[in-house]
């Protein structure tokens, strides 16, 4: 990485590795990376698998390795979406800019999308416009986890999400915006952040 000038950012949008287990590996705080993983970062720098692993490696050919599980690892795109809307209960995909290329296996739980961060509601928390956040697609989000909402037919928005009682409450990481009580059944839920990405 640092050879190629590459963060750990890049590194991981780039195979697809979620950050937190790509930071993990690079601290050696995982004693057992997944081989999937490490072979993506071989591919990434066209090294061999062996070179990360210790495994034996042929001097003269170092793009072949032996005693190694070279595990193939399939990948598929996601949508981008530069906004999102409520529509006949499901997204409304006109607003498609682009599509993420990500490993399937990161992605294997569920639907997901990437949603371009407009505005600056969750500032406080390093999350601020322009940036990517990948997005898990359900109709509810787990309490106190950063929820895409809308309410009152208005674009969907990034938000803290609290339950009390037959209300929610949606609580952003800016000190000027206070937090807003809406009953439940006002607010669309369109998913839950799992990771917020910037381009480097």
């Amino acid at each position: 990485m640092d050879e190629n000038k590459i963060s750990k950012y890049k590194l991981a949008k780039d195979t697809g590795i979620p950050y937190t287990t790509l930071s993990q590996i690079l601290s050696n705080r995982t004693e057992n990376p997944q081989v999937k993983s490490l072979q993506l970062i071989a591919n990434f720098f066209g090294i061999p698998l062996g070179y990360l692993t210790g495994g034996e490696t042929d001097t003269l050919n170092p793009s072949k390795t032996f005693d190694i599980d070279m595990t193939k690892v399939e990948m598929v795109q996601i949508p981008i979406y530069g906004e999102i809307r409520a529509g006949y209960n499901s997204l409304v995909h006109e607003d498609v800019v682009g599509y993420e290329i990500v490993a399937k296996d990161s992605i294997s739980d569920g639907e997901y999308f990437f949603l371009i961060v407009k505005g600056d509601s969750m500032i406080e928390e390093g999350i601020s416009e322009g940036m990517r956040v990948l997005v898990k697609k359900q109709r509810y989000c787990q309490h106190g986890k950063i929820g895409v909402v809308i309410v009152n037919g208005e674009e969907g928005t990034l938000k803290r999400v609290f339950y009390e009682g037959d209300n929610i409450i949606l609580q952003a990481a800016n000190k000027s915006i206070p937090p807003k009580v809406f009953p439940i059944d006002e607010v669309l839920i369109q998913g839950q952040v799992t990771k917020v990405e910037f381009d480097v």
